[in-house]
């Protein structure tokens, strides 16, 4: 567990987008998005292969040129129906029979997360190797606590999410919360297959700052992304 061939980067970057076009290839601050993530993973002094998946001949084009490793996604995985289940499946699935399932962890990188560099990644794997723990998701803190949430009813009343009490309590009485921001995913590859999914309840989490955490999903966001980066 402790060599660096135990950690495999993974980087989704797939063609489609609903919300900006070609989200992946997009300029920011001089590079295409997909490629502050690449070279992030390939800094990692504790990532051993850097993969990136993806049905963008682009791409793929430039992670070759990063000398990032290459995975064309067949077409029923780069839908907006597929998930990122679906894309660790066929990630696993394309990996050489003699990779030790139970030995090696995945490293999920969504490029959406410019901001976070190989330093997050490297701190965030040591965490990991300290603690023996199986599995890690980065999170945020998040300001406005959901414990004041409702929700409409059928009969269209306010109804408290939780406990009625919770939401009359004040701010400092009630438990952080923390989301997780998208940044790193770190399960085992037998983990992952035998919930048949993400590792989430019981994961360590790795807590990063609102900043670091911004994930690109419109315009204002690469706006934000490269005001910050000029900092």
């Amino acid at each position: 567990m402790t060599s660096r061939s135990s950690f495999i980067g993974l980087i989704p970057a797939r063609k489609g987008s609903k919300g900006l076009i070609d989200k992946n290839m997009l300029n920011l601050n001089g590079k295409p998005l997909v490629q502050h993530t690449i070279h992030a993973a390939l800094h990692s002094s504790l990532i051993g292969e850097v993969w990136v998946s993806s049905d963008d001949l682009r791409v793929l084009s430039l992670a070759d040129s990063l000398k990032a490793k290459t995975l064309l996604r067949p077409v029923e995985f780069a839908t907006d129906e597929s998930s990122a289940i679906d894309v660790v499946n066929h990630f696993i699935d394309s990996l050489p029979k003699n990779i030790n399932h139970k030995n090696n962890f995945i490293v999920y990188l969504q490029p959406t997360s410019p901001l976070r560099n190989s330093k997050h990644i490297d701190k965030a794997i040591m965490s990991l190797l300290e603690n023996k723990e199986e599995s890690l998701i980065s999170v945020m803190h998040m300001r406005k606590s959901p414990f004041k949430s409702f929700i409409i009813s059928n009969s269209g009343r306010l109804e408290s999410l939780f406990e009625e009490k919770l939401s009359n309590a004040r701010r400092q009485d009630l438990q952080d919360v923390y989301i997780p921001n998208g940044a790193i995913y770190i399960f085992s590859i037998e983990d992952f297959l035998d919930r048949k999914g993400f590792p989430s309840n019981g994961s360590m989490p790795f807590v990063m700052t609102e900043d670091d955490s911004i994930d690109i999903d419109e315009k204002e966001d690469l706006k934000r992304a490269e005001a910050l980066m000029g900092k």
